[in-house]
């Protein structure tokens, strides 16, 4: 008995330890379910772009909607790599973009600084090589609410994989030390009321301690409500050294001796996925309490035992034998039997036959339950396994529809494909009309500046002729005594004259190719208001130029026949000029005889050359302004030239759009046709499933219940 009490306290004790382990295992276990959720979050949320690109307002109101569906966060924290931060529940710094500032209704307010955070120096200080990483803060006062909280957080990755800042969850105390209250709510009925349980950051923070409380007779959670922050170093001086000698040598469970000499076991267990650890400290009496008992039992037990096993031995002889008996031939019956669940043995007294066989009809009664849920479970898997062949008929179905709309989109896709290339085409064709319509202004510049010119020849020479009369008029008398010589110059004059005159032609057919050049502008104009009333609002502001370069094109088709009068005034004048140029050279012999007239005739000349001044002037005025038009004719069509360059590109951009989008549907026509395959292999997982729950059925069917 005694060899058997130290074996059993042996082995009691180890099981006592590995319990006490297991334990701890569970409750960081437990404690890693909490953060679970968090953890996901911030994980999850730090690849998105909006986070990447530290866009905060686009993806606030998500954040704020999973914090109201959530019991356990507190805020969402975006961090920039400089320190400052926005919070979800703060709305911050208008000054300074929404980030939190000591006050963050003064524009002068800096933004608050978190650099210092052990979780920022972990994740982007002392993380030289961007390693992506969550961890979980020490306890620390927040800088926006000054609540006790604890931070998880992790870096984000911009597109070079360089840590560019951080995003976080904070969890409030209240939070976190109602967690651990639960997670501690079986520690007095397993461990007595001495235990002590900690959670601890890798840092030698201590996060939670959980102890037994006097007043309130349970375990509650110490530290978790109280403002200010502790380490391992306010514990006592053997637990500190222990505790830093397990996180040294990275060991799960070890013992010591407090002051008072009292031996204390410890484990440690990592919080998985986190930098916690949970660490559990029970004193040894604690631990063993059971073996004690154990010991007090046995004696007391072993002198009982000597005395009733004397006695009961002489009774097991008799009646072990028929008891036996009739429990043989039952089993040998029911072996043979037909799977009857019903049927049960007679059990007649109270000695250790009679047990087996109560405890072979508890047996058979936990074999008739296990058999009825078969069946009834079978039943509902049978049911099932029907539904979710219909659910996966229906969504094949539902796939197929899919599949069909992406085949029509990608259709239609194409075909605006092929109207955006027609378009660009007709914008190219309006672009080499408009250069050729530039090339055009461009001649009609340089005949008008060649009309200019001969327009300027022919004043000077009406004013040349006019000095002539001048002279003439003057020296009449010389023009007497020199007659030979005055009707040589009449002579020049009339040469002069039809200069004059085959210039006026000239500017006659000028004025005809300046009125063709309006004509064809005007025309252009039109086609280009027709193109940009096509190309819809992108041509809008190429209408505008259209519409500005038809109403130069008018202007200049009045002022081409303004100029056409005055030029055939000039003609009709130089014709009259001619032929009284005619009249005096065959005249001029009786010159003398003829002064009076002559010098009437010179007087009229002077007149008429005066009035072929003003005209000549008139024209090159006029010359003048239709050399301005065309400037601005060539302007309005360099405009239009850019304006063509502008859609042109746009019409590009939008013909790369058409293509990513007829990209992407090729691509859910791809998917869709692999979730096809899938929903295929589902239904032939339904149809193996349905054919073993039929063989159940048939094995549970041939017992009876």
């Amino acid at each position: 008995m005694v060899i058997i009490t130290l074996a059993s306290s042996t082995t009691i004790k180890e099981n006592a330890q590995g319990f006490f382990y297991q334990y701890t295992q569970n409750k960081a276990k437990d404690i890693a379910t909490f953060f679970s959720e968090e953890k996901g979050y911030v994980e999850s949320f730090s690849i998105y772009p909006e986070i990447i690109s530290l866009k905060w307002d686009t993806i606030l109101p998500t954040l704020l909607d999973i914090k109201s569906n959530s019991s356990t966060i507190d805020s969402f924290l975006l961090v920039r790599g400089n320190g400052s931060y926005f919070r979800s529940d703060n709305l911050g710094n208008p000054a300074h973009e929404g980030l939190v500032t000591p006050d963050n209704s003064d524009p002068n307010s800096k933004p608050i600084s978190l650099t210092t955070r052990d979780y920022f120096q972990r994740l982007i200080v002392q993380n030289t090589l961007s390693l992506k990483h969550t961890v979980l803060s020490s306890p620390n006062l927040s800088k926006s609410t000054g609540k006790k909280q604890i931070v998880m957080a992790t870096n984000i990755h911009n597109s070079n994989g360089i840590s560019c800042g951080l995003f976080a969850v904070t969890i409030t105390g209240e939070v976190i030390e109602h967690a651990v209250n639960t997670v501690s709510n079986d520690l007095e009925k397993q461990f007595g009321t001495q235990g002590n349980l900690f959670l601890l950051s890798d840092d030698g923070a201590i996060v939670s301690h959980i102890k037994y409380d006097r007043e309130e007779k349970r375990y509650s959670e110490q530290i978790l409500s109280k403002a200010e922050t502790t380490d391992i170093l306010s514990l006592p001086e053997t637990l500190t050294s222990t505790i830093t000698g397990m996180l040294k040598e990275k060991s799960s469970i070890t013992t010591y001796r407090d002051d008072m000499k009292k031996v204390w076991h410890v484990a440690k267990e990592t919080v998985p996925g986190t930098n916690y650890y949970v660490l559990f400290a029970l004193p040894e009496n604690s631990l063993y309490s059971a073996i004690l008992t154990i010991w007090q039992s046995l004696f007391i037990i072993s002198g009982l035992t000597l005395v009733v096993v004397i006695f009961i031995s002489m009774l097991i002889g008799k009646r072990i034998t028929k008891p036996l008996v009739e429990t043989a031939n039952t089993l040998k019956n029911i072996s043979q039997g037909s799977g009857d669940l019903t049927y049960r043995i007679s059990v007649e007294g109270k000695d250790e036959v009679s047990d087996v066989g109560k405890h072979f009809n508890s047996f058979m009664e936990t074999l008739h339950a296990m058999i009825t849920d078969v069946k009834k479970n079978t039943s509902t898997m049978d049911g099932l396994s029907q539904d979710l062949s219909s659910r996966a008929t229906n969504i094949n179905t539902d796939i197929g529809v899919i599949s069909s709309s992406v085949t029509d989109l990608n259709s239609q896709t194409e075909e605006q494909s092929a109207s955006i290339t027609e378009t660009s085409s007709t914008i190219h064709q309006i672009a080499k009309n408009i250069e050729s319509l530039t090339q055009q202004i461009e001649g009609q510049t340089a005949g008008v500046t060649e009309s200019s010119a001969a327009v300027q020849q022919m004043v000077s020479n009406i004013n040349s002729i006019t000095n002539n009369l001048n002279r003439a008029g003057s020296g009449f008398e010389e023009l007497l005594s020199a007659s030979s010589t005055g009707r040589e110059s009449m002579q020049n004059v009339r040469e002069l004259i039809k200069n004059v005159s085959n210039q006026s032609a000239h500017l006659l057919e000028t004025n005809e190719i300046v009125d063709a050049i309006a004509s064809q502008t005007n025309l252009l104009a039109m086609n280009a208001a027709i193109e940009a009333a096509h190309a819809g609002e992108a041509g809008k502001g190429f209408s505008v130029v259209s519409d500005e370069i038809r109403k130069l094109a008018e202007n200049s088709s009045e002022q081409s026949k303004v100029i056409e009068t005055e030029l055939k005034q000039v003609v009709n004048t130089i014709e009259t000029i001619v032929a009284a140029s005619a009249k005096a050279d065959d005249a001029f012999g009786s010159v003398a005889k003829q002064i009076v007239e002559a010098n009437g005739l010179v007087q009229e000349i002077r007149l008429a050359m005066k009035e072929q001044n003003e005209g000549g002037r008139q024209v090159l005025e006029a010359l003048n302004e239709i050399q301005n038009i065309t400037v601005q004719i060539r302007d309005g069509s360099l405009e239009m030239n850019q304006g063509a360059d502008m859609i042109l590109k746009e019409m590009t951009r939008l013909e790369d759009v058409s293509l990513q989008v007829q990209r992407s549907t090729q691509e859910i026509g791809r998917s869709s046709d692999a979730i096809t395959l899938a929903i295929e292999e589902i239904t032939s997982v339904t149809v193996r499933n349905s054919g073993a729950v039929d063989s159940l059925k048939d094995i549970a069917g041939k017992f009876t219940t």
